[in-house]
C-alpha cells in the first residue's frame, strides 16, 4: 500500500499548510492527549458565529497578534483601531506551535479588561466562507478561543469585527502568570512554528510599523532580551 505524502511543514504557516491540515496533524503527532476539533466541530462553530454577525455590510477580522503580520486569508482592506473591554496578553499556553510538550510556550489572546489597539482586516466579500474556514483551522483547532463580534473604533467611526477572545474556562488559560514567569517561558520556548521570542518580537515590530504602541509588550520584550543576554554570557 502506498502511503499518502506527509502534510507540508507548518513553518512558515501558509494557506497550503492550513488547507492540508498541517496544524491539526502537528498537534496530534506532538500532543496526542490534546483533543483536536473535528471538521464538523469547526464547521458548526463557524456557522454559529456567522449567524450572530451584526448587519454590517462587510466582514472584518480584528488582528492583534500574528494576524497583523501573517494574516494568510484574502484581505482587501486594512484599518487600524481600538477595541475596548479586552487587552492583548500572553495568557494562552502553546505546547506545540511556539513550544513543546516538555517546554510549552505562550501565545497572545484577547483577555478581559482594558483595551487593545490592532488592525481590522476586511475579508474578500466573494470568499468569506472559504477564507473563514481557513481561519478556523488556524485559530479554533483546540477550542481555546471564543469567536466574538466586537466593536472596533477607528478614525472615521466604528464597526463590528470578529475577534478571537480567550476562553478563560479552557485548560490552556494561564492568566495568573507574573511578568517574570511569562518572560522566562517566552525566552526559552520554541516549537514547530518557531521561536516564542520571535513571535513576540514580530508582533511588536508590526505594531510599531502601524503606529500602535503596547507598553506591556515593550516591557515584556525587554525582560526577554535580558534573559537572552544573561544566557549568552554564561
Amino acid at each position: 500500500m502506498i502511503k499518502p505524502p506527509p502534510p507540508p511543514s507548518v513553518s512558515p504557516l501558509t494557506r497550503e499548510s492550513l488547507s492540508a491540515d498541517a496544524v491539526r496533524q502537528s498537534i496530534r503527532d506532538a500532543n496526542p492527549q490534546i483533543p483536536v476539533w473535528s471538521d464538523d466541530q469547526l464547521d458548526e462553530s463557524l456557522t454559529h458565529t456567522l449567524s450572530l454577525k451584526p448587519k454590517d455590510k462587510d466582514l472584518w477580522v480584528f488582528g492583534y497578534g500574528s494576524l497583523l503580520w501573517n494574516p494568510i486569508i484574502d484581505v482587501v482592506q486594512r484599518r487600524v483601531g481600538t477595541v475596548y473591554g479586552y487587552r492583548r496578553r500572553f495568557c494562552m499556553v502553546a505546547p506545540t506551535g511556539r513550544g513543546t510538550r516538555a517546554q510549552p510556550g505562550l501565545v497572545l489572546a484577547l483577555d478581559a479588561g482594558g483595551c487593545c489597539q490592532g488592525a481590522a482586516l476586511r475579508v474578500n466579500p466573494k470568499r468569506i466562507r472559504e477564507e473563514l474556514s481557513l481561519l478556523w483551522r488556524r485559530e479554533m483547532v483546540v477550542g481555546s478561543y471564543t469567536p466574538k463580534w466586537v466593536k472596533m473604533h477607528h478614525a472615521k467611526g466604528s464597526h463590528a469585527a470578529l475577534a478571537f477572545v480567550m476562553n478563560r474556562q479552557h485548560r490552556s488559560y494561564r492568566g495568573a502568570l507574573t511578568p517574570t514567569q511569562t518572560a522566562k517561558t517566552i525566552a526559552h520556548a520554541t516549537g514547530v512554528l518557531g521561536s516564542n521570542a520571535d513571535y513576540l518580537f514580530d508582533t511588536l515590530t508590526h505594531l510599531n510599523e502601524s503606529g500602535l504602541g503596547d507598553k506591556p509588550l515593550d516591557d515584556l520584550a525587554m525582560r526577554v532580551r535580558r534573559i537572552h543576554k544573561r544566557t549568552k554570557q554564561k
